[in-house]
């Protein structure tokens, strides 16, 4: 992680554009401007605002071809929040704040398109540059209350590990077993196999069926 960002734009993916955001503006065709989200003509500098009276929303609802980009401007119903934690990466994850509260509370947290919602961002902000200093927390304070984008570099580069698992041990030694949302396990179970068992490879995985014994916590 090398730096954060105050107020944040969201550059909404391609993918949830045409699976989340045009079925809404269909319904409502008054929701991206509700929601403080303006229609570029491309995703090249220069692009052009778009008036999103005037683009056929329907043309794009079941395909994949989508010329416009969707963004958010900063402010209170951003749904980055008013900080995100940047980690270049070539997957163009990062970790951020949100808007919606609430899902903290369920028990399960796959609501996201592939980004990590922080439950207390402002810790986290905290940690990394050092503000504990009343001063300090005030000015980050002052800048997340203003809807100006800003980018803080942070002092060093903080290494990030993300972790998929669906099976562990909790600190309490009691064996913990969650949904495969990825699908990853079964490409696990055919390399493993391919390794030992090379003559039943890919079939005989896809033929697994990996589940949580009864009574574990799903």
């Amino acid at each position: 992680m090398s730096y954060l960002i105050v107020n944040p734009y969201w550059h909404v993916p391609t993918t949830v554009a045409i699976r989340d955001l045009i079925p809404k503006q269909l319904g409502d065709p008054g929701f991206f401007r509700s929601r403080s989200i303006r229609v570029l003509s491309g995703w090249q500098p220069g692009a052009v605002e778009v008036d999103p009276d005037q683009v056929d929303w329907q043309a794009y609802l079941n395909g994949r071809y989508f010329p416009y980009k969707l963004r958010q401007d900063p402010g209170t119903g951003n749904a980055l929040g008013r900080l995100k934690f940047m980690l270049p990466n070539r997957f163009s994850i990062y970790l951020h704040d949100t808007p919606g509260r609430h899902l903290f509370k369920k028990p399960v947290r796959t609501f996201s398109a592939g980004c990590v919602r922080l439950e207390n961002p402002m810790a986290l902000a905290n940690y990394l540059l050092g503000t504990e200093q009343p001063s300090a927390q005030a000015l980050l304070e002052a800048l997340m209350a203003g809807e100006e984008k800003r980018v803080i570099s942070l002092p060093d580069p903080i290494p990030v590990y993300l972790l998929y698992q669906t099976a562990w041990v909790d600190e309490g030694g009691t064996l913990q077993f969650r949904n495969d949302v990825y699908g990853h396990d079964r490409r696990l179970a055919a390399a493993l196999i391919s390794e030992i068992a090379p003559e039943r490879g890919d079939t005989y995985a896809e033929n697994l069926s990996i589940k949580a014994p009864t009574g574990f916590l799903q």
